[in-house]
């Protein structure tokens, strides 16, 4: 199973309707998205709005691959699990986010064990392949110290 997350802030339909045609184009591969509060609403795939946390880690554990925005929420979760990652960043002249700092976020980890960065929405198939052919994402806390790990987690999941 692939597991779609947008993050909390702000809509993302550009990633939700690109994973949802990648969904209709692979009915044998089931995906669960979380859509946050977009306009678009899937077709293909399972999606909720929101979900609880003990519904969001059930969905994490149970994924063999997470599909994300370039949010730092998204590379922990990824690094907590040890999943691969697929990351599309959300750009500001679409009016995903108020700047491109996420460019900058998936420049930097971009090519790092279990990580992979689709540029643009045609880009999602061939990351999702490589994602599956490599392995996971370095565990999180092997890269960073636990108290900057909780305060982080903290301030996200607020």
């Amino acid at each position: 199973m692939i597991f779609v997350t947008v993050g909390t802030e702000f809509p993302f339909d550009r990633l939700i309707r690109a994973m949802d045609d990648w969904a209709a184009d692979n009915p044998q591969d089931p995906v669960i998205a979380q859509i946050g509060t977009g306009a678009y609403e899937p077709r293909h795939m399972t999606w909720h709005r929101r979900m609880g946390r003990a519904a969001f880690a059930e969905s994490v554990t149970a994924a063999e691959l997470i599909v994300a925005h370039a949010g730092i929420g998204s590379l922990v979760t990824a690094g907590e699990y040890g999943k691969p990652v697929v990351l599309l960043p959300r750009r500001a002249r679409f009016g995903e986010q108020r700047n491109d700092h996420q460019l900058d976020t998936a420049a930097r980890l971009g090519g790092r064990p279990g990580i992979r960065v689709a540029e643009t929405e045609a880009e999602l198939g061939a990351c999702i392949a490589a994602a599956r052919a490599g392995g996971g994402v370095e565990a999180m806390g092997k890269i960073a110290p636990a108290p900057f790990l909780a305060r982080l987690r903290d301030f996200v999941t607020r």
